[in-house]
């Protein structure tokens, strides 16, 4: 892509987000956007045909960030509740710009994001326990499915309640649900390493 383009696209990018902090998506303007991005509005329009198209935009360079700072599990490490949980980057990332990612949560595009990043943890969980023989004859999507639920479901009500736990208490926490909620039902809870104090602390 030429630099130009590229740069012009950026600071739309850019210009939209910073909007999203203040107001509504619905009640800005491309005129809003291209004011705030500092160019003209036959400017936006050779590169987006709707303010929605940019959002889309936007939302795919998140998603691509958020790729950036996750790494693939192994499942040792998963089922061991001493360790990170895998979950870690995705809050630490979030916790960066909360009231941004905050609106696009509750906003009807952000759940593209959601989507696709529920696929990520879906797609890593069924290659993590479908590389071990031991649960060969398990419903490993199933179990895949609960995990991202958790996840994706935590991320939100984090974003949005208000609450004041910190990324690491609540990774730590939305890991050991969906871990122990997936073994669990499966009868396979005692492959889970708990924690050597017995509990998860703040």
């Amino acid at each position: 892509m030429d630099r130009r383009i590229e740069r012009t696209r950026h600071n739309l990018q850019e210009a939209l987000l910073s909007l999203i902090r203040e107001m509504p998506f619905e009640a800005i303007e491309i005129q809003t956007i291209t004011d705030r991005a500092n160019t003209a509005r036959v400017t936006f329009y050779r590169h987006y045909a709707t303010k929605t198209e940019l959002l889309l935009d936007c939302l795919a360079a998140i998603y691509d960030q958020i790729m950036g700072v996750m790494t693939p599990y192994e499942l040792h490490l998963v089922l061991d509740l001493n360790q990170p949980p895998p979950c870690l980057p995705l809050f630490e990332f979030l916790d960066h710009d909360r009231e941004l990612y905050r609106r696009l949560a509750t906003g009807s595009a952000g759940a593209m994001v959601q989507q696709r990043v529920r696929e990520y943890i879906v797609e890593e969980n069924l290659n993590m326990f479908g590389r071990s023989a031991r649960y060969a004859d398990l419903p490993i999507g199933l179990m895949a499915n609960h995990i991202a639920s958790c996840v994706i479901g935590n991320v939100v009500w984090w974003l949005t309640d208000g609450s004041t736990y910190s990324a690491a208490y609540i990774s730590r926490m939305t890991h050991a649900m969906a871990m122990t909620g997936a073994l669990t039902m499966v009868g396979r809870q005692d492959d889970i390493v708990m924690p050597r104090d017995g509990v998860l602390t703040l």
